[in-house]
């Protein structure tokens, strides 16, 4: 079916070609190509083996990408400043509303952030890790 098909496709393309005005280069390149193909069919494997060695790209993707952003407080600046107890607000309220808001997860790393002082990870600076 597919010759019989060819058969009539081929003699129109070759017929295009003759009508193009040469300086339509790229037009008269794809009907040269497509006359080719048509003459020097490509063997059915080696479509299936081009088929199956492409990769594609996941251009849509439903969760959005992880972005951790780390800001300094400045408690030298300004000492007399309850950061830490500003942050967190009664009862870690004001904490939870802003990381229901902002869809993030929150973290107060340093000096300050935990009340037992033997156990701060980054002595010396005060951290607010937004996740």
């Amino acid at each position: 079916m597919a010759d019989h098909m060819d058969t009539k496709y081929l003699p129109e393309l070759m017929a295009e070609k003759d009508s193009i005005d040469p300086s339509f280069i790229h037009a008269v390149r794809l009907i040269s190509k497509e006359i080719d193909n048509i003459k020097n069919p490509a063997p059915k494997d080696d479509e299936k083996s081009k088929e199956e060695n492409i990769e594609f790209a996941d251009v849509f993707d439903p969760k959005p990408p992880k972005l951790t952003v780390n800001i300094k407080i400045p408690t030298e600046e300004f000492p007399q400043v309850n950061f830490v107890g500003r942050l967190i607000g009664p009862g870690g309220a004001t904490l939870k509303g802003i990381q229901e808001v902002t869809s993030t997860k929150i973290s107060i790393l340093g000096k300050g952030s935990v009340r037992d002082r033997k156990k701060v990870s980054l002595p010396g600076k005060l951290l607010l890790c937004a996740k």
